[in-house]
């Protein structure tokens, strides 16, 4: 097991807690908004009587921490403890270059690739003296295996562990206005590329072709890899969900659509439009008005206080009026923020659909998408925004305008 402490700086959150912070100077947040959602998360572990947190979600490590790695399938866990700071645990070849280069973190131990992650993981909680306590776990997260699980219950006899997967996602729902503005960079840069998707639709052209240029102007624009592929595809393979370009060549009186979105220090934001040459089957051109409407009536709905299924349930009723209530199958929003692949959103944290009672809160940040995708009628299209909740409405952060584009 080999530690490293780089030389930091004690900083105290409100509660008095004490982290060694190193004297990284490019973190994408203040030093004060990651005191702040320590405190958050601190406060979480007391209402669940945890004495440690094993943070193994990479989206939880980086809101944490800054930390970020494209190689997080490499073993990671930030142990946060109330009485003792927070150590990384990593795999070496990682984090020995991207903890220093990302993040605030000054205490880390390594994994090198020979030796079993379980066992450092039972050795660092030892020595913390957090083997015989209660010890907050990720059960709903991907990344906390069942191996993990059985491997640290079997080594960790007096431990008692605790499903915490709540606490960092109860933290990252409500966003801080730093958080707000990053989210916010992104979204114009997903109107940038989007943008010139949309201009470079024409008949003869291929989506090859199409995604090639949006994708130019997204990475010049400053865009990060984000957690799906972005969505370009036209014609009657627009029917298809989560499509992607596959080199099908554009007509007379055809559409594309696109669901894009774009990455700032991992933070996301997306964008749906569509465009059109000539004039397509009307059953496209009423599906392209019903989801402005929907939109419209959305964007109208949402605001602190409403109950998300309601919102959710006002907007159903629009397509079910134009006759694609059967089509309108998914949640209306999902919550958007720290993306890693396998998704660009935070629908697992909350999402604006049926079922779902809890209320909006302002600061919450949503990617909003009536839509409908119908394999079976060969069409599929979205009008969306991402958003954030005020208290007496919510702020478009979009700037491309909620239309159907014609050429």
């Amino acid at each position: 097991m080999e530690k490293v402490s780089l030389s930091g700086q004690i900083e105290q959150t409100r509660a008095g807690h004490a982290l060694n912070m190193s004297g990284n100077t490019r973190i994408p947040f203040t030093k004060g908004e990651y005191l702040r959602r320590y405190d958050e998360v601190i406060s979480g572990m007391v209402e669940s009587g945890v004495d440690a947190l094993l943070v193994r979600g990479p989206e939880n490590i980086t809101y944490m921490t800054g930390y970020e790695t494209p190689g997080y399938y490499g073993y990671h866990c930030l142990v946060i403890s109330r009485s003792e700071k927070p150590v990384m645990i990593g795999r070496k070849v990682e984090v020995i270059s991207n903890a220093p280069e990302f993040s605030w973190l000054a205490d880390m131990v390594f994994i090198e690739d020979h030796e079993t992650p379980e066992q450092v993981v039972v050795d660092v909680l030892t020595e913390m003296g957090l083997h015989t306590k209660r010890l907050g776990v990720e059960k709903a997260g991907f990344f906390f295996t069942v191996r993990e699980f059985e491997a640290l219950g079997g080594a960790l006899p007096h431990v008692t562990f605790i499903d915490c997967s709540h606490i960092v996602e109860r933290a990252r729902m409500v966003k801080s206005n730093e958080e707000v503005e990053m989210i916010r960079r992104a979204a114009l840069i997903a109107d940038h590329a989007v943008q010139a998707g949309i201009a470079a639709v024409a008949p003869g052209v291929t989506e090859d072709e199409i995604a090639g240029a949006l994708h130019k102007a997204w990475c010049e624009a400053g865009a990060e890899y984000t957690g799906l592929p972005n969505f370009i595809v036209s014609g009657e393979r627009a029917g298809i969900c989560h499509a992607t370009w596959r080199g099908r060549r554009m007509t007379e009186n055809d559409f594309c659509i696109f669901e894009i979105a774009a990455s700032k220090n991992r933070y996301g934001a997306a964008i749906f439009r569509g465009a059109t040459v000539g004039e397509p089957k009307p059953e496209f051109l009423k599906l392209a008005e019903t989801t402005i409407a929907g939109l419209d009536l959305a964007l109208s709905e949402i605001k602190a206080g409403a109950i998300c299924e309601d919102v959710d349930a006002k907007v159903h009723a629009v397509f079910e009026k134009n006759g694609f209530g059967y089509e309108h199958k998914s949640r209306l929003a999902y919550s958007m923020g720290v993306n890693y692949p396998p998704d660009w959103g935070e629908g697992q944290i909350i999402s604006i659909r049926r079922g779902e009672k809890r209320v909006l809160q302002e600061n919450m940040c949503f990617h909003v998408v009536p839509g409908c995708m119908s394999y079976a009628q060969k069409m599929g299209m979205c009008t969306s925004a991402t958003i954030r909740v005020t208290a007496t409405g919510c702020e478009v952060l979009n700037e491309t305008p909620a239309q159907l584009f014609r050429k």
